[in-house]
């Protein structure tokens, strides 16, 4: 097994084993939470992946830690407003690079992306590995669409990944409610390819992958891009989740929810 570090990244990492490229999400004491830092240094590595192609031919992602990715940094969002806020007139928010714009930018790559979920996948980090095509989670693995628990619509092209792989019906439940769900109960309606004990998940993903850039690498592209092609473009999606979702963070309720949260107790919502 040939391993190599890549570009170097502060908040994330980039490791090169083979034909497979590992990202893996560094801001482990939150939970890899997005902030903006790991937010445009996650874009910016993306970006470069279609020009490492074929040497690069399938990409992992995970986290450090006890999480796969938490989301958005609520500490941010409570003490200055959402980073990631569509800002009017702007129609692609503050820069093109939010958090919002990491599903675009998994499916628009040309190597098939492999989630290895380690841990809570929750809000965006739940899109980041719906936005992925396979996803192989550790028996510790949580996932939730938490967004209307912090007064928001689903985002992160969730609203459309989410129904595309488990149905309207799920997708409802899920979004509806905030909840909070295991591993068993995510490979049970299609969400989770496989699951694994924790210690043995990289391994399995790194199978797979090895799996994957063992057949031709043109062959492996256009399919990833062919199974893509009758689904909704995310771009839209994005858009539709900005309409829908921007106004709220205007609202008293949005606040509270937030600010429950961090203060670890019940919010009082007013319908406001």
């Amino acid at each position: 097994m040939q391993v190599k570090r890549m570009q170097k990244y502060e908040k994330l990492s980039f490791e090169k084993i083979n034909y497979t490229g590992v990202i893996t999400l560094r801001r482990g004491k939150v939970m890899n939470a997005l902030n903006r830092e790991i937010t445009l240094e996650f874009h910016s590595l993306l970006e470069k992946l279609p020009e490492m192609f074929p040497e690069i031919r399938v990409v992992v992602i995970t986290g450090e830690g006890r999480g796969f990715c938490s989301g958005a940094d609520l500490s941010r969002m409570a003490s200055g407003g959402s980073e990631n806020r569509k800002l009017p007139g702007n129609s692609s928010g503050q820069s093109g690079n939010r958090i919002q714009e990491l599903a675009s930018s998994i499916r628009r790559i040309p190597q098939p992306v492999i989630a290895a979920v380690n841990g809570a996948a929750v809000g965006a980090g739940f899109s980041i590995a719906l936005a992925c095509d396979i996803r192989i989670a550790s028996e510790e693995a949580k996932f939730s669409a938490i967004f209307v628990r912090r007064g928001l619509v689903p985002d992160t092209a969730a609203s459309s990944t989410l129904s595309e792989i488990a149905g309207h019906s799920v997708a409802a439940e899920m979004c509806l409610t905030g909840r909070i769900y295991d591993a068993e109960w995510a490979k049970s309606h299609g969400l989770v390819n496989h699951i694994v004990k924790p210690q043995f998940l990289m391994s399995e993903a790194l199978k797979f992958a090895e799996d994957i850039s063992s057949n031709p690498p043109l062959a492996v592209r256009n399919t990833k891009q062919l199974l893509r092609s009758g689904y909704r473009d995310w771009v839209d999606t994005v858009s539709d989740e900005d309409h829908y979702g921007s106004p709220l963070y205007d609202t008293y309720d949005q606040k509270e929810a937030v600010e429950a949260f961090l203060e670890k107790r019940d919010p009082i919502y007013r319908g406001d």
